[in-house]
């Protein structure tokens, strides 16, 4: 239910139960940056693609979410289904509270607005805010050449490259039974079975893959080999192109 309801922008780590929440995700500073980031490593229409693609995934997201005969209801029994603290009885003196996380400086901070603010203007917050701000925005690369990695999104590329409209309802389908025939013809069962859909899981397996890797050198590993795949605007290298994505494919998995 909960990948049913949840809203995601994939590139950025941000979810939300909330539509309000995403659109002012979806325009916000730190949205913007991380855009104009990957707008600097990939071509302008592979980043145009990429927003539009967030876009899709928010919309299709959005009509499931109208499925849901009371979808507050729904958030209420999620948030409440992950409240470990409802079953430990009273006498340990457990309790649910509310905390801020401040991810750059891995810290808790009690939610009381003075402690709040004396944490933001402090020198350690604003020198580790901008060094997280720019670890993310690598990561974000990483995910974001992972998503164009996946064999459905790479055909969506194709076709938004040509100028068509790749998230239609008969373009989606086309793709999905064209690769589908493609697996059967090559007798490939269980690879390349990622679907648009659950493209989630491997975004955020290849940032932990990352990490733990070591951050710069794991992005610039890939970088020269995949721009030459992305870089496909001219329509040169289609034939080299299948095969140079699925051996990226494998190594980000």
């Amino acid at each position: 239910m909960v990948e049913r309801i949840q809203l995601v922008c994939s590139l950025c780590k941000f979810r939300t139960f909330y539509e309000d929440q995403m659109h002012s995700h979806l325009e916000s500073k730190f949205h913007k940056e991380h855009f104009k980031f990957i707008g600097t490593k990939l071509p302008n229409k592979t980043s145009e693609f990429l927003q539009e693609y967030i876009l899709n995934k928010c919309r299709k997201t959005e009509d499931r979410r109208k499925t849901v005969e009371d979808i507050n209801a729904a958030i209420q029994q999620i948030q409440k289904d992950q409240d470990l603290t409802l079953d430990i009885g009273m006498e340990h003196f457990v309790k649910k509270v509310e905390a801020a996380h401040c991810a750059a400086c891995d810290l808790f901070i009690p939610m009381q607005y003075a402690i709040l603010q004396k944490h933001l203007k402090s020198a350690d917050h604003n020198r580790n805010r901008k060094a997280t701000m720019e670890q993310s925005k690598k990561t974000c690369l990483v995910v974001a050449r992972s998503i164009l990695n996946n064999k459905l999104i790479s055909k969506k590329l194709e076709r938004y490259l040509k100028g068509e409209d790749p998230f239609t309802e008969e373009a989606e389908k086309e793709d999905q039974e064209g690769e589908g025939a493609k697996e059967a013809k090559e007798g490939g069962e269980g690879e390349g079975e990622k679907t648009e859909e659950n493209v989630e899981g491997g975004d955020e397996t290849a940032e932990v893959k990352e990490e733990e890797e070591g951050g710069e050198e794991t992005i610039q590993e890939p970088t020269e080999e995949l721009d030459q795949t992305i870089t496909e605007e001219d329509g040169k290298a289609e034939d080299a192109e299948g095969d140079e994505e699925e051996e990226e494919t494998e190594a980000v998995e």
